[in-house]
């Protein structure tokens, strides 16, 4: 199905969106509790595994029907299972098991594509961004990028690349748990994969956190998250992304361009070792980034030190 046919009927699809599963009902083999959220193609639901003192609670994906529908939408669900299966990681959403059944007393005439995940249910590392002109808790968004960049560095280890990394696709594990991970793998990509992440004027994943060699329409590889772990890192400490601009040509046109806003100018009280290390993780060229994303999260670490002594 070409893109942007299946982006129309995911868009009619949200526009008369309603629970695809109700308290009570049973899926997996799970009860289900209610619901956690919702994203482009997906339903988010808390679920109770078990009874008793053994009894767990877990979060459950449950593909919209529109996406199921999809070929391109089935492949990238598939998919992140397997990656997420694979790495095990906690700096990474664990998927516990998945699968494909109707629910047990639904009205639904066709099964539902189901995983089960750990449940991290403190929000996303979005809710960490400053308020106004306020200041963000630096130590705090420090320690959740450095454990989201572990993560992804295992997911590199693994020969794949996350293609997708941005300020909700990392998750914190509700007080007082300090546990923060990355989730989201439905557009992952192995590092032998020719097939690049934007074909045909098209790009998949988010336009804001986007890495040049994406909208080129090139290879992706472990650089391209340690870009988009950089585009989150900026947008977490000073409140917008690196281009906010109006139109996604201009957005485009700035990743491309390679010239890394200057933080420092946005919130004074940022220190200007940052833009230097912003201007390196952001660099057109991926080679010149920072080898990984923990050592990205070291120097902003480093820049960010005297306002975390």
């Amino acid at each position: 199905m070409p893109w942007d046919r299946e982006a129309e009927l995911l868009a009619r699809a949200a526009e008369e969106r309603r629970d695809l599963l109700l308290p009570g009902q049973v899926l997996g083999g799970r009860v289900v509790l209610g619901l956690l959220g919702r994203g482009g193609s997906a339903q988010v639901y808390r679920v109770l595994r078990g009874a008793g003192r053994g009894a767990r609670e877990e979060a459950l994906k449950v593909l919209e029907p529109a996406a199921a529908g999809s070929e391109a939408g089935r492949r990238r669900f598939h998919r992140e299972c397997e990656v997420a299966a694979e790495v095990r990681h906690p700096g990474v959403v664990a998927v516990l098991a998945h699968g494909e059944e109707l629910p047990r007393g639904s009205r639904l005439r066709a099964p539902l594509l189901w995983a089960a995940q750990e449940l991290l249910d403190g929000g996303t590392s979005a809710s960490l961004r400053p308020r106004g002109r306020g200041q963000p808790d630096v130590a705090r968004l420090l320690d959740v990028l450095a454990q989201a960049a572990a993560g992804l560095d295992a997911v590199h280890a693994h020969g794949v690349v996350h293609g997708d990394v941005k300020p909700t696709n990392v998750l914190l594990a509700a007080p007082p748990s300090p546990r923060a991970a990355v989730t989201d793998l439905g557009l992952a990509r192995g590092l032998d994969e020719a097939r690049p992440l934007a074909r045909h004027g098209r790009v998949a994943g988010s336009l804001p956190y986007a890495a040049p060699e994406v909208l080129q329409a090139l290879r992706a590889t472990p650089a391209t998250d340690t870009y988009s772990l950089a585009c989150t890192a900026v947008e977490l400490l000073s409140g917008e992304p690196p281009y906010p601009f109006a139109t996604t040509f201009a957005v485009a046109r700035a990743h491309v361009a390679g010239r890394a806003p200057q933080l420092s100018r946005r919130r004074r009280w940022l220190p200007a070792a940052l833009d230097r290390v912003v201007a390196r993780a952001l660099a057109a060229d991926p080679a010149r980034r920072p080898v990984s994303c923990t050592a990205l999260v070291q120097e902003l670490r480093g820049a960010l030190e005297p306002l975390t002594a």
